[in-house]
């Protein structure tokens, strides 16, 4: 009586889940407690419950009931995954050993179940990552910390043409081997390996010319894989990158080719404007009151022609600089009204006026902040028709921007060509707007983070505001 008490408490306290069924009906006949909460079934329900009611709605078994208890009969312990299912319906996956009990004549079906649900997950997840990996267009290498190849993608096989078996268990040195690639390439990716290895990075990235080889300049990523803290793997992706190499190399140089043109062209422009103030200047004297508009008028085109080699300088600075522009501190104060200064000595017929008080704050911009300015202002003289141009500037801060807004009396800007007036949208100097000047100022201010754009007067008077929005600075 004992030892049947014994069995029964170790059946009841067993840490995997254990069930009894009767191999013909499939009934539940017993279950221990930790069962019980596997499928979420009381013990006093478990006289009602079947194998069907603790199956997945819908799997098919990969061999049935009957084969698989026959097994057990013959072989002993069967195991095989089963695709179970919770009280409420929710599947998961469950392995089952089965092992067949006879007592008194009576033929039973023990199962030992266990939850592999996320063993299942992870084996999905690593279908998934190994599926991507086989289809992706860079090739892919998983090297051993002493850079023997375990693993490559279909890719290094298209590429280099040669078979993937070649390539597990050898090292990169088959690049050399087989006449795919120089020495000093291999030598150079085996240092820069070593030195991953070495130095505890998670990943570098190395660009490698191999002008002998199947490819000019290869890119390569290289990721450590650690277990518990320790590197186990190096993974390198690896990509052709001679086309980009290429082209970049032709954009320097069309861009050297510009810059030397810019430089030229601006000199030469400005000797010769040079000249042409200069006789402008000595025939005031022999040009009457008649005449004298007349050269005015050219004298002040003149001028801007001079203007516009410096706004074309600039313009070649930002859009085709060596880096991004970086916005940095920069004084609102100073740069507003240092170019009103300018313009009021520039343009002695027009008034320049500031309403209100600048914000004493910095923006985000840089030492081409003045330039935005002297081309809203040039734009709004140059464009007035009226004898006596007024141009009024206000500024205000909301929370983290600044808004400059410039405001002229000139004729305005139809609604057409608001979106159009800055070139957005377009490609630079192709695009619709009203010159190269205000271009520049787009370029500017999208580069420090802000925003252009214009409107109407809000007193309903002819002429145009153009704002410009600028963040403040992070100080």
């Amino acid at each position: 009586m004992t030892g049947e008490v014994d069995y029964r408490s170790l059946f009841e306290h067993a840490a995997d889940a254990l069930v009894v069924f009767d191999p013909d009906t499939g009934a539940v006949l017993d279950a221990n407690e930790r069962y019980c909460e596997l499928v979420g079934y009381d013990e006093t329900e478990l006289d009602e419950v079947t194998l069907s009611d603790v199956t997945a709605d819908g799997w098919e078994w990969p061999t049935g009931p009957d084969e698989l208890v026959a097994r057990a009969r013959e072989e002993g312990p069967t195991t095989i995954e089963w695709y179970s299912q919770h009280s409420d319906g929710t599947p998961f996956w469950t392995e089952v050993a089965l092992s067949v009990i006879e007592s008194n004549g009576n033929e039973t079906i023990c199962a030992r179940v266990r939850d592999i649900s996320d063993r299942k997950d992870s084996e999905r997840e690593v279908t998934l990552y190994e599926t991507i990996v086989e289809n992706v267009s860079d090739g892919v290498y998983v090297f051993d910390t002493d850079g023997i190849i375990e693993y490559v993608n279909p890719r290094i096989a298209e590429v280099t043409g040669i078979d993937r078996e070649r390539w597990i268990g050898n090292t990169v040195r088959v690049f050399a081997e087989e006449g795919i690639a120089g020495e000093e390439p291999v030598a150079e990716f085996e240092r820069a390996f070593e030195a991953f290895v070495e130095g505890g990075d998670e990943r570098t990235q190395i660009d490698i010319e191999s002008p002998t080889g199947i490819l000019d300049v290869i890119d390569i990523r290289l990721s450590a894989v650690r277990f518990d803290g320790e590197l186990r793997k190096v993974v390198a992706t690896v990509r052709d990158v001679s086309d980009r190499v290429e082209r970049e190399r032709q954009l320097a140089e069309r861009t050297e080719q510009l810059e030397v043109l810019n430089r030229v062209v601006r000199h030469d422009i400005r000797n010769d404007m040079t000249v042409v103030l200069a006789w402008l200047e000595a025939l005031e004297a022999h040009v009457g009151e008649d005449g004298a508009d007349a050269l005015d008028r050219i004298e002040r085109a003149s001028e801007h022609v001079v203007e516009l080699t410096e706004i074309a300088r600039d313009h070649v600075d930002v859009v085709v600089g060596d880096g991004e522009i970086e916005p940095e501190p920069t004084d609102l104060t100073d740069a507003l009204e240092t170019e009103l200064e300018k313009h009021r000595e520039s343009y002695p017929n027009a008034t320049f006026e500031i309403e209100g008080e600048v914000p004493d704050t910095r923006v985000a911009a840089d030492g081409m902040l003045p330039s935005v300015f002297r081309n809203l202002l040039n734009n709004a003289v140059q464009h007035n028709d009226g004898p006596s141009p007024t141009v009024s500037v206000a500024a205000e801060r909301d929370d983290d921007v600044v808004r400059v807004r410039v405001t002229d009396d000139g004729p305005g800007v139809p609604d057409a060509q608001k979106e159009t007036i800055f070139g957005k949208g377009e490609k630079g100097l192709d695009s619709p707007g009203s010159g190269i000047g205000l271009y520049l100022v787009y370029s500017l201010v999208e580069g420090y983070g802000g925003d252009v754009w214009v409107e109407d007067r809000a007193d309903g008077e002819s002429g145009a505001v153009f704002v410009v929005e600028l963040p403040v600075a992070e100080v």
